[in-house]
């Protein structure tokens, strides 16, 4: 990955920097999603840890596909929406590591396999190397709070 955060050795400070590079190239409410330092610790408010509960890819017309990722987390669970996705990687050694905690994800800007700049998401799984890599035209993430019966 890219910029990975402490688990290869980078800082956030690092990836805070290029977020800043690219403000102006992303979504508002993305922004503030991705830049926030509790969205990459070990806190409740972060994607760390959480588990894949559902993907979902779809063709919406033609040659539009949407993709959604559904992660739960330790108290919410968190909606990520692909929109227009021109791109996707998925590395598993098996379905079931597949649902693993994820260990770092980090958004940016790249160009695809067209050479088009698209926005990218990455996300970093502890098995062999797992990761999940969409690119796309628009990502929107939402968190849904999830209550617990007592």
């Amino acid at each position: 990955m890219k910029f990975n955060k402490t688990y290869e050795g980078e800082s956030f400070e690092k990836y805070a920097e290029y977020l800043q590079f690219i403000k102006n190239r992303i979504p508002e409410k993305l922004f503030c999603f991705v830049s926030n330092p509790e969205r990459h610790d070990l806190g409740e408010k972060s994607l760390h840890d959480a588990r894949i509960k559902k993907i979902e890819y779809e063709l919406i017309s033609k040659d539009n596909y949407e993709m959604t990722l559904l992660l739960l987390g330790e108290n919410r669970e968190f909606k990520i929406r692909f929109v227009n996705v021109s791109q996707l990687h998925m590395n598993q050694v098996n379905f079931g590591d597949m649902y693993k905690d994820l260990i770092t994800y980090e958004v940016g800007i790249e160009k695809d396999a067209l050479e088009n700049d698209k926005l990218v998401f990455r996300a970093q799984f502890p098995f062999e190397n797992g990761i999940i890599e969409v690119f796309s035209e628009n990502i929107e993430i939402e968190e849904n709070f999830i209550q617990r019966s007592r």
